[in-house]
């Protein structure tokens, strides 16, 4: 007896079509950009009735909002995963804006997406000790022991460095470097052992060894 062929709309239960329609609306953004993005057609990738998706999201505004948050919190994941083995506040604040260049090198659309100015900044956020991503710099520059004013200044300089080499790479004169993620890698771990914050107390010193 042949065995009975299950639907794909079938197959979506218990919130799987929430992460489906996620999954199709990043591909279809891989394929044609942002602007390409519509309930519509994220319905008919999926296999599900162009009315499904309003069960999950309000509109495509919301459908963007929750690629965005999922997108930090994979790159939030990642970043503590990165931590792993690490002992010291240098090889910690390395490895993250390691991860985060190399994140934003293998996912560059929504990279793109995160850090549109209309998505906000972590600065804006009540605390960003909460915030996914920026918090693990935080943590980690905690264990540097600086004060407050030279905290906040110090993550705002490490994030600049490695979201600038970031942008370069996706979008800006470095892109063609992408084609060869080793290359891409070992650039990401010489700029980034440059960034010395044991020395940031220290008005008259730099921050960047180079």
């Amino acid at each position: 007896m042949p065995q009975k062929t299950t639907k794909k709309s079938d197959a979506y239960h218990h919130g799987n079509l929430r992460l489906a329609l996620l999954e199709a609306a990043r591909v279809l953004m891989k394929e044609s950009g942002i602007e390409s993005l519509t309930l519509r057609e994220v319905a008919r990738r999926s296999g599900v009735s162009s009315g499904a998706p309003y069960h999950h999201f309000k509109d495509k505004a919301d459908l963007i909002r929750e690629l965005v948050s999922h997108g930090f919190q994979r790159l939030d994941r990642a970043s503590r995963e990165a931590l792993q083995g690490k002992t010291t506040p240098h090889e910690k604040l390395q490895a993250i804006g390691i991860t985060y260049i190399m994140y934003a090198v293998q996912y560059p659309d929504e990279f793109r997406l995160m850090f549109r100015p209309e998505m906000g900044s972590p600065l804006e956020d009540e605390n960003p000790t909460c915030t996914p991503v920026f918090r693990v710099l935080l943590e980690v520059i905690d264990e540097f022991h600086l004060g407050e004013s030279d905290r906040n200044t110090a993550a705002i300089s490490v994030w600049s460095l490695v979201h600038g080499l970031a942008s370069l790479l996706v979008d800006g004169p470095l892109h063609s470097m992408t084609t060869n993620m080793e290359t891409v890698h070992a650039l990401a771990i010489q700029v980034t052992s440059a960034v010395n914050l044991a020395a940031f107390n220290h008005s008259a010193t730099p921050i960047f060894d180079i």
